[in-house]
């Protein structure tokens, strides 16, 4: 039995999709297919119910996904000790990461270094939001992130702080806060607003600084993608509060930003994996050359 054929399956049965499975494993979507057929080959049995969409498994395929997932563990143990043993890296990197923070984490020059150093680790790097990143990293389906991690943290993970970046409340030219000298947060009742998600963890510490206030705002468009959220405050949509650094790439479209006077908002950035013997040595590896260029 091929362990590449087993990653492939537990692959489509979290993911629910042939695309999304396929992209995680960074293969063709025949080459999932391929390997369930094999899989079935090996085992005797269907491990999917022929024709469904999404993708159904059958009783036996249910009952391979924890057997299946504490193989691949061992099967990534065996070369993380033989790696250990030799000061090599090896096996698999599962990374989350959230967007916009290589200006503040040098991420892809260290990880860089890390492929010339060590060429038989592979990295998976996926951009997730933190609520998944956190479930993801206490089921031991990502070895380490990225993120803004909560306070306080879970007492199953570690956390090392690597940056903080301001956030900044962002405007087009043409709105009259642009041009009040000093912004509170009491002047922002009623506004319209376009924020991210619920999910991200600025959109946590928003909710808490508008509910602690006791002011509404009116959230016209909720956008998962910083560059868009970007785009729509120069065009006038809306006021946003944004990651500084992002706030800055919108001046030549005439966009503002301020500080408010009454209240700190920042984003923090953390560097999170497992702890104790459940973090993987690529993991520790990385968190220590991180650390040392923050």
């Amino acid at each position: 039995m091929d362990i590449r054929h087993l990653r492939h399956f537990l692959a489509l049965a979290e993911e629910g999709s042939f695309t999304q499975a396929a992209r995680r494993e960074f293969i063709v979507q025949s080459g999932i297919s391929a390997s369930i057929r094999a899989l079935e080959s090996d085992l005797g049995v269907h491990l999917y119910v022929k024709g469904t969409r999404p993708p159904r498994l059958t009783a036996e395929g249910r009952a391979l996904v924890p057997a299946a997932r504490e193989a691949v563990r061992s099967f990534t143990a065996v070369y993380d000790a033989v790696g250990q043993a030799s000061s090599r890296l090896t096996g698999w990197l599962r990374m989350g990461v959230f967007s916009h923070v290589e200006h503040l984490v040098p991420l892809a020059g260290v990880l860089s270094r890390m492929a010339v150093l060590h060429p038989d680790l592979d990295v998976t790097l996926s951009q997730l939001p933190t609520e998944e990143m956190l479930r993801l990293l206490r089921v031991g389906q990502l070895d380490c992130a990225v993120l803004s991690a909560p306070e306080p943290a879970p007492r199953e993970l570690e956390v090392t702080p690597l940056a903080v970046e301001p956030i900044v409340l962002a405007g087009a030219s043409g709105h009259p806060l642009g041009r009040a000298s000093s912004v509170s947060v009491r002047d922002l009742t009623d506004q319209r607003f376009i924020e991210p998600p619920r999910y991200w963890a600025v959109r946590t510490d928003l909710d808490r600084l508008f509910r602690d206030a006791g002011l509404r705002r009116r959230r016209v468009f909720e956008v998962d993608d910083w560059g868009i959220v970007l785009d729509l405050v120069a065009g006038g949509a809306g006021l946003a509060f944004l990651p500084e650094a992002v706030a800055d790439q919108g001046r030549e479209s005439g966009v503002w930003a301020k500080t408010l006077t009454d209240a700190t908002l920042e984003r923090r950035v953390d560097f999170v994996l497992p702890r104790g013997q459940a973090a993987t040595p690529a993991a520790r590896t990385l968190r220590t050359e991180l650390a040392a260029v923050g």
